[in-house]
């Protein structure tokens, strides 16, 4: 059963809970600020889900200032666990981390689950995976940072049909 078809562009912003909570083991003290913007767009319902693309903005207010830039592509598969309300939307991305003076490539992966509170307002929460090309320019060392983002996704507008 559904409540609408999607070709829509959505809007959400997400804050990095474990900085906001915690903090970090690098002098980042909790209530330190790292948020994510998303630009989505939404394609047409299939059986199971519906594909998605979008652009990406995350800027974290780090002793020494991040901000990473992309694009991401997936696939949301719509009904999980027999609850329409419940979505789940793994995605791949690619972009640039802009630190240190400097712009370098970065791969990302993440999980997003959404719960829908309304037909415009999504509850989400994503999980994501950064390669970290910035660390690996400073510390020649690569790696792979996990963040956990909790935020709100909400119905821009939908786009008409053909």
């Amino acid at each position: 059963m559904h409540h609408f078809s999607q070709n829509a562009i959505n809007f959400s912003l997400h804050q990095d809970l474990r900085l906001l909570a915690f903090g970090d083991q690098l002098g980042n003290k909790a209530g330190t600020l790292n948020f994510m913007a998303r630009l989505k767009y939404e394609a047409e319902d299939k059986e199971l889900g519906f594909f998605v693309g979008g652009l990406e903005f995350e800027k974290a207010l780090l002793k020494q200032h991040y901000s990473r830039f992309g694009g991401y592509g997936g696939f949301t598969f719509m009904d999980v666990f027999n609850d329409f309300n419940f979505q789940i939307t793994p995605t791949i991305g690619a972009g640039f981390i802009q630190r240190y003076q400097k712009n370098l490539f970065s791969w990302s992966g993440s999980v997003q689950f959404e719960y829908l509170i309304n037909n415009s307002l999504k509850l989400s929460f994503i999980n994501q995976i950064t390669e970290r090309t910035d660390l690996e320019y400073m510390y020649k060392d690569l790696k792979y940072r996990y963040s956990f983002f909790i935020g709100l996704e909400i119905r821009l507008f939908q786009l008409k049909k053909g």
